[in-house]
């Protein structure tokens, strides 16, 4: 990865640059402000090329908006960026992560991700945007306990 690359936590002013990462790589937008304290981004000479973040659920939580901009993929930018956010889940002491794919069920998959059937999950994750629809049906569902 570029040294110029920084993985910070995300800020207020950074929520139209991931809201426009995240609609050019066709992802899901909704409630993204209301977890923003949880979200990481990656920034390259003041503009943000990347994003990932959480959004915490009593027990199992979501891993939601992995985005890395066409030309920065490839180079560990989002690697970068599952790892702070990897490392913000465990410092939170939280047990399980989410995350619903269409197009990186191999990517997390080598991070110990593993599939499952979405009509097993419970519990509060299930009232996040993602999970009532903003995810397209056709989603993969996987999840990793840490």
């Amino acid at each position: 990865m570029d040294p110029s690359v920084q993985i910070r936590a995300a800020q207020e002013s950074d929520l139209p640059s991931i809201r426009s990462l995240l609609e050019s790589a066709s992802l899901p937008t909704a409630g993204i402000e209301n977890h923003l304290a949880t979200f990481f981004v990656a920034e390259l000479h003041s503009h943000v090329i990347g994003a990932m973040g959480l959004e915490r659920y009593d027990g199992t939580s979501l891993l939601r908006s992995a985005v890395v901009a066409p030309e920065h993929r490839g180079l560990g930018v989002g690697s970068a960026l599952y790892e702070a956010v990897l490392s913000r889940a465990r410092l939170l002491g939280i047990p399980r992560l989410l995350l619903f794919t269409t197009t990186a069920e191999s990517y997390f998959h080598a991070r110990g991700f593993r599939r499952v059937d979405v009509s097993t999950i419970a519990g509060p994750v299930t009232s996040s945007v993602e999970f009532r629809g903003a995810c397209p049906s056709t989603a993969t569902s996987m999840v990793l306990d840490l």
